[in-house]
Order: structure tokens, then C-alpha cells, then sequence
């Protein structure tokens, strides 16, 4: 593994947790990112306007909408046009899909868990440090 650049090796860690999650997540009908509107939704008291899961998960406006139009379908979330903002659209979890929600936010802590055990708070906390800053220089430059 050592002649492996470091790109590729968080794409093969991102690609394990999913891979992991996609089989924890089967029995819930759900997919990753539905998973994490889910946890999301949960954080902020269970619900949240689009524009807000779009910002959190960082992805575009139509992928957040295909998300949430799928949730829907599966009886995961409603969602309304806000009656103070017509731009927004307010997505709400439903009571069967709360305790899913909770149960995410459990195993999410556990696979981090997991996957760190073998590091010190010392090894964790530089990593964490390592990996944002990575994510903040990505940041910084837009495709071309």
C-alpha cells in the first residue's frame, strides 16, 4: 500500500464507508445520502429548508431535490413551500424515520469509532487537523 498516493487512499477509506454503510443502511430503504439528510434533519430538530441540506451536504440544488423527492416516496420526509418565504421549501422528518434518524447518528459515531481505534486522542486530533486543512485548500480552487 505504501505506493499509493494520498488521493487515492481517502477515495479507497470513502469508498469502504460506503460500502459498509450501503449494507447497514439496506434494511432502512435508504442510501447514504439519504442517511445523512436523515442525521441532519434529526441535529436540527427535525426540520430544515432545502437551501440548508443543499449548504450541509455540499452538493447542488437539483441533487438536493432528487434526495428529497425520494424520501418522500419512501414516507422518510414531507416537505411544504414556506408560507413566509415562497423560495424555500421546508423538509420536515416523519415519526417512523426519527428513530432511523437517531440510529444513524449512533452508527456514524460508531464506525468513526472504529475506524480510529488503533490512534491516540494526540494521533486523532492531528489527523482531524491534517484532513481539514486538505479540505480547506481543496476549497479554496474551483475546477477548470
Amino acid at each position: 500500500m505504501k505506493n499509493r498516493d494520498i488521493g487515492y487512499l481517502i477515495k479507497a477509506i470513502n469508498d469502504k464507508l460506503k460500502v459498509r454503510a450501503d449494507a447497514e443502511l439496506k434494511d432502512c430503504d435508504l442510501t447514504l445520502s439519504q442517511s445523512r439528510v436523515l442525521a441532519f434533519l434529526n441535529s436540527c430538530g427535525g426540520q430544515a429548508t432545502q437551501k440548508e441540506i443543499e449548504d450541509f451536504m455540499e452538493v447542488s440544488h437539483p441533487t438536493v431535490v432528487g434526495i428529497v423527492t425520494r424520501m418522500e416516496q419512501k414516507g422518510h420526509v414531507v416537505s411544504w413551500i414556506d408560507p413566509k418565504d415562497r423560495r424555500n421549501k421546508i423538509v420536515q422528518i416523519t415519526e417512523q424515520s426519527a428513530a432511523i434518524g437517531r440510529d444513524m447518528q449512533r452508527r456514524v459515531a460508531a464506525n468513526e469509532k472504529r475506524m480510529l481505534e488503533s490512534l491516540s486522542e494526540e494521533d486523532i486530533e492531528t489527523l482531524t487537523g491534517w484532513l481539514t486543512t486538505i479540505y480547506d485548500n481543496l476549497s479554496r480552487y474551483e475546477p477548470e
